[in-house]
């Protein structure tokens, strides 16, 4: 039975609530002669309509309120679950005026600072106030109940001498109000005992009796039978209330006659509180994503109509590259605070503006920045591979490991630091893997960081072997024989879900709650205690200007002057928010990066960077030189260094005219995309030419440079590209 979010029974088992608060500030006056008397309807879209969740009630005569009503809705992680706020004046006699309205996502709210997030209410285009949510957890049961029994003198069941009983048992919880049993566990058979001593059972209080520790359990024990026809031996029923705080315990058994057969014995009996994932972000847990894309030549070129990283200027859609990471990111950026992702690329020779090799990299940022591969928010990941997919050579093979040992770093630093961040490496890949032993090694030694690995296979080709990665039962073990500590991989093939990217979020990020939890445990950390706001004292400005908002909102006791004067929230950039067409009729003028530096900053080759030791754990054999290089270590990082020289010494260098770009693609004038206009429509020869008179011409090497605002280039890292690309302006997406 699936529920409106397309779920199974057994994940809403699970499913956790949260509490919403509603305040309003600065609303827009409707009334003449008094102030408006707000209330809020709150709306939840599910089968593409906008069902009522509830109302407040109704404050009379204020335009600052803070409403008691409250609204407990169902929290999925891995679904957006729009929401919409409608505010009304009340007139009485069932009338009302429209003061305005707000939409956004629940996992917008959970994923706020402090959860707590304000929206503009708007009427048309006019803003008429600003509502403000904040999201508390309902207190669910999540525990966790362990168990050891064993059982004494069962009945045996076999006639012949030389055979005894086989017995395991079945746990069911009892429905108080239908006395409906539920099955909740059956445990493994023994073989031929009257005294069976079964594994230890750990199962969550949620599932074994719904958090309610009075309900009936009972337990059943069965000879086992391979034919499937098992024969009940005996039973009989506790409560989680019954066995709480105590050593050991004693139960007698049953048969179906009602005569005793034997004992029952509970030799271990543990109730573990378990904080929720909720319980984390609430004290101030984030998660980071670390996006890393597929370049290797079984991708096919991405001119060819056929390849998964094919890009279609002439409809617009995306391809199954873009889908996955459109579907997934943007879930994961509602819990990142500061929207800066960094994204690598591997199996390919990187053709980019400040990273330009002949050597085949398996870990490059796509901005080709090593020193700060981030990008910002969802536009900057999505420019940065419509980017790079131009600007690259496809090659191979397909390495894992230098990504994973890549995040390992990133994550091993930010853990020393003592920051309260979680990382998400989201591996985007189109076939099976050449280092399988050395992934694993790597995926074992992750079981300590704060890490999940989370892969989506696009593409026809076979993924046996990834399910190996994704391995729940924790058999996956290393080339020492050590075992995963917890679950952390997730593998989902995108063909399954490609016509449905609701569906393709919801299984692909479904564990990762579980995930952050465990390790959490692993490494005996507990939620911290939460930063909840009092709305009733809530200054917007004050909280606005802590956090570099930049939005100034009238304080709760004064009067609005205009309508207008209200001011606005800045709303987030996305990136479907493309300038109309009349806008770019004409090109810029040339940017102040497009002038020469002076000749003394380039005379020398760029100092040359060693690569970080692999650590996480030495690899055997190690990957050949020329196959693996990684981009060097980021500040703070305490990792010994190979020597290991690049670029190679034998690798002549040609300047460019211009000093390196910032990171992030923060420059517009470096994400445009060859062969296109503003609107990614293409573009011929003579309307390139025409582009290109427009720019200054250099000379090579720059003879006496003019460079009037005096402006010092940056170092370089990287090789420069042998012919810096014509200038085109922005265009995300290819749109």
């Amino acid at each position: 039975m699936n529920d409106l979010y397309g779920r199974s029974a057994s994940i809403m088992e699970s499913q956790q609530k949260l509490e919403l608060f509603i305040s309003c500030r600065g609303l827009a006056n409707m009334d003449t002669f008094s102030k408006s008397d707000p209330y809020v309807i709150m709306y939840v879209k599910r089968n593409n309509q906008w069902s009522e969740v509830g109302r407040t009630e109704i404050i009379q005569d204020n335009l600052n309120p803070n409403f008691a009503k409250t609204f407990i809705i169902e929290y999925y992680f891995e679904c957006q679950q729009p929401l919409k706020f409608v505010c009304n004046d009340d007139d009485g006699n069932g009338k009302f005026d429209f003061i305005g309205s707000a939409e956004t996502t629940l996992a917008n709210i959970a994923g706020a600072r402090d959860q707590l997030l304000m929206l503009n209410l708007s009427n048309g285009h006019k803003k008429t106030g600003v509502l403000v949510v904040r999201a508390d957890q309902v207190r669910m049961i999540n525990d966790k109940i362990i168990m050891q029994i064993s059982a004494d003198n069962i009945p045996n069941t076999r006639f012949l001498p030389w055979h005894s009983t086989s017995p395991f048992f079945r746990l069911y919880r009892i429905r108080k109000d239908t006395n409906q049993q539920l099955l909740v566990y059956e445990s493994e058979p023994l073989k031929s005992t009257l005294k069976p001593f079964w594994k230890r059972v750990d199962i969550q209080s949620q599932k074994l009796c719904n958090g309610d520790y009075f309900m009936p359990i009972k337990i059943e024990v069965w000879d086992y039978r391979s034919s499937g026809n098992h024969e009940h031996v005996c039973s009989t029923e506790f409560s989680v209330d019954e066995l709480q705080g105590k050593h050991m315990f004693k139960k007698m058994l049953s048969d179906k006659n009602k005569k005793l057969s034997g004992s029952i014995c509970f030799n271990e009996f543990k109730l573990i509180e378990k904080p929720s994932f909720l319980d984390y972000l609430q004290s101030g847990t984030q998660i980071n994503l670390i996006a890393a894309i597929d370049f290797t030549a079984s991708n096919q070129s991405p001119k060819n109509p056929s390849s998964l990283h094919y890009i279609d200027d002439q409809y617009h859609r995306m391809n199954q590259y873009q889908q996955a990471l459109l579907s997934v990111g943007e879930i994961l950026l509602n819990y990142d605070h500061d929207k800066k992702v960094p994204i690598f690329g591997f199996g390919c020779k990187p053709r980019l503006h400040n990273l330009n090799t002949p050597q085949t990299l398996h870990c490059f940022p796509l901005n080709g920045n090593p020193q700060d591969p981030e990008v910002l928010q969802m536009d900057g990941i999505m420019q940065a591979y419509n980017y790079a997919v131009r600007n690259v050579q496809f090659d191979g093979p397909t390495y894992f490991n230098p990504i994973i040992q890549e995040s390992m770093r990133i994550a091993q630093t930010c853990k020393d630091m003592g920051t309260n961040t979680y990382f998400v490496l989201f591996i985007l890949t189109d076939g099976e893997i050449h280092d399988m032993k050395q992934t694993i090694d790597s995926i074992v030694a992750s079981s300590h960081l704060p890490l999940s690995i989370i892969i989506v296979g696009v593409g026809d080709a076979d993924f046996t072997n990834m399910s190996i990665l994704d391995d729940d039962d924790g058999n996956l073990h290393d080339s020492f024989g050590r075992r995963t500590q917890r679950d952390l991989v997730q593998f989902v093939p995108f063909n399954q879900f490609k016509n449905n990217p609701e569906l393709l979020a919801k299984n692909v990020l479904q564990e990762l709650p579980d995930q952050l939890v465990d390790y959490m445990l692993l490494v005996g950390r507990k939620p911290g205690p939460k930063n909840l706001i009092n709305l009733g004292q809530f200054d917007i400005n004050q909280y606005s200007q802590q956090y570099g908002l930049q939005q100034q909102i009238m304080q709760p006791n004064q009067q609005p002057q205009q309508q207008q004067s209200v001011p606005q929230i800045p709303q987030q950039s996305s990136f479907t928010n493309i300038p109309p067409p009349q806008q770019y009729q004409q090109p810029p003028p040339p940017s102040q990066y497009q002038q020469p530096p002076p000749p003394q900053q380039f005379q020398q080759p760029p100092p040359p960077y060693t690569q970080p030791q692999q650590i996480y754990p030495p690899q055997q054999p190690p990957y050949p030189s020329q196959q693996l290089s990684q981009y060097p270590n980021q500040q703070q990082s305490s990792y010994p260094q190979q020597q290991q020289i690049y670029p190679p010494p034998n690798y002549q260098q040609q300047q460019q005219g211009y000093p390196p770009q910032q990171a992030g693609f923060q420059s517009k004038f470096i994400q445009g995309l060859a062969n296109t206009n503003f609107l990614g429509q293409h573009i011929n020869d003579a309307q390139q030419q025409q582009l290109n008179q427009q720019m200054p011409q250099f000379q090579y090497p720059p003879q006496e440079p003019e460079n009037p605002i005096g402006m010092q280039p940056q170092p370089n890292q990287y090789q420069q590209a042998k012919q810096p690309p014509p200038y085109v302006p922005d265009n995300p997406y290819g749109l």
